[in-house]
């Protein structure tokens, strides 16, 4: 066979395992670690006591899932999901109420709704509800992911709304072998900078009038 038919042969049948192994990686669900880099330094801390409850997840997609995986025609052809036994919302509220103690609040996580007569006790100057409106994985030649929530401060004794700010983290990658490295990566950085408008909001004069009257 001469050199120049054997490298198309050889080319073609590179070309044929590439395809059949990105269209491979794009079945099932993908298992992936959801963290953040080290946030931004706050140097002008504040004080407060804040109580956060639970987030919850009103996104429109499936809420076992947060992200797709296309093949090269762009199908979606599996998921991207948490590792195994882990909760978004449990994540992301451990991960906002860490943004929230970087600004200098004393935080506590509710594990139950907080009745006025609690609130009344523990002295705390806003209740945190979130809502997690956006969290979603997807690729078609590049990967990106958006991280959006809404963060409500409420009266602790009236439920009143004091203060509501949509806080939003997005980042875009090229995808180079659509490893699980790779998905893991842009989550990081896209929920690395919510976390960090989210402690910038809390410092901010907005929220310190909002909630303190100051």
């Amino acid at each position: 066979m001469p050199n120049q038919l054997k490298v198309k042969c050889l080319f073609l049948l590179v070309f044929l395992i590439g395809i059949s192994f990105l269209m491979g990686c794009a079945l099932g669900v993908t298992r992936v670690k959801i963290n953040h880099d080290p946030l931004n330094r706050i140097e002008n801390k504040k004080e407060g006591n804040i109580l956060v409850n639970q987030f919850k997840d009103v996104r429109p997609q499936a809420k076992e899932y947060i992200g797709n995986k296309r093949n090269m025609y762009g199908m979606v052809m599996g998921h991207i999901g948490t590792e195994m036994g882990v909760s978004l919302t449990d994540t992301l509220t451990k991960y906002f109420v860490e943004a929230m103690k970087e600004a200098g609040y004393t935080v506590t996580i509710a594990k139950e709704p907080v009745t006025a007569e609690d609130s009344e006790k523990i002295k705390f100057d806003a209740m945190i509800d979130g809502e997690i409106i956006e969290f979603w994985l997807d690729l078609y030649m590049a990967v990106w992911h958006k991280a959006t929530v809404k963060l409500t401060a409420k009266h602790p004794d009236s439920k009143e709304v004091l203060w509501e700010k949509v806080v939003h983290g997005e980042e875009k990658n090229v995808l180079w072998l659509g490893a699980t490295s790779e998905y893991e990566k842009v989550i990081r950085q896209a929920l690395t900078k919510a976390l960090n408008n989210t402690a910038s909001e809390f410092t901010s004069e907005e929220f310190l009038k909002a909630v303190k009257g100051k």
